[in-house]
């Protein structure tokens, strides 16, 4: 069974062209978040939000069994999280990740895989349905065994979504959009991946996102103090940076 995401095609170009300097703000989680969510329809996500599609997707991949059997943990499928993470945060991020993409210098942007970028951002937490709840909502820190399997959530993401219709370049954005410049991220990069623009996009939209929102370990930051967060990443300067400030205003 594989899913088509070629509907998805046809918003791109449009959600980031749609897309000014100053985004519209809708309440959320007790804090104003900086997003479009106007532009995002649930019909983009929906046709993956199905335990028996999951189920499917573990099936037709036994990699992915094998990895939760080597981390101890068992192929339980976390629906109410993964709706929780349609329903925010992935939107939220593929929503900023344009907005990014949109207020980049326009020679840097006529290079920048569009698509793939916010296909990665739409289902770059997609692999969170397998890990379990008492980890993702633990409100204290992460002991270092669950912070291991936390970070399982990006590979288990690329290989449940391999067996769909989803570009290589996205999945590859999804697997790695934990991987930093030198290699110190996660998982280990052991397909040659070469951290380039669409990665920091993915990765910048994807941070300001979890610190602007409520967790269950932490507050909602203000804009201002996600900013300042995300700028001691880039010492040097960013131009991913500069368009996320001109986008969240």
């Amino acid at each position: 069974m594989t899913l088509n995401i070629n509907g998805l095609n046809n918003n791109y170009n449009l959600l980031i062209n749609a897309i000014s300097h100053k985004s519209p703000v809708f309440k959320a989680t007790g804090q104003n978040v900086n997003t479009n969510d106007a532009f995002v329809p649930a019909s983009e996500l929906s046709p993956y939000l199905s335990a028996p599609v999951i189920n499917q997707m573990i099936m037709m991949n036994p990699k992915v069994t094998r990895i939760l059997k080597e981390n101890g943990l068992r192929p339980e499928v976390n629906m109410k999280e993964l709706q929780k993470l349609a329903d925010g945060h992935l939107q939220w991020t593929k929503n900023i990740a344009a907005g990014i993409i949109g207020n980049l210098p326009s020679d840097i942007r006529n290079q920048i895989n569009s698509q793939a970028v916010l296909q990665g951002a739409l289902f770059h937490d997609y692999g969170k349905v397998l890990i379990p709840e008492k980890i993702l909502n633990k409100k204290s820190g992460l002991n270092g065994k669950e912070k291991d399997i936390m970070k399982l959530h990006s590979e288990l993401g690329y290989e449940l979504l391999k067996t769909q219709n989803i570009s290589p370049e996205a999945l590859e954005l999804i697997k790695y959009h934990h991987q930093t410049p030198d290699n110190t991220g996660y998982p280990l990069n052991d397909s040659g991946f070469i951290y380039n623009l669409e990665t920091e996009i993915l990765a910048v939209a994807d941070k300001y996102s979890a610190l602007i929102e409520k967790r269950s370990y932490k507050p909602a930051l203000s804009k201002e103090e996600a900013l300042a967060i995300i700028k001691e990443d880039y010492p040097d300067g960013s131009v991913v940076y500069d368009a996320l400030v001109k986008y969240v205003g």
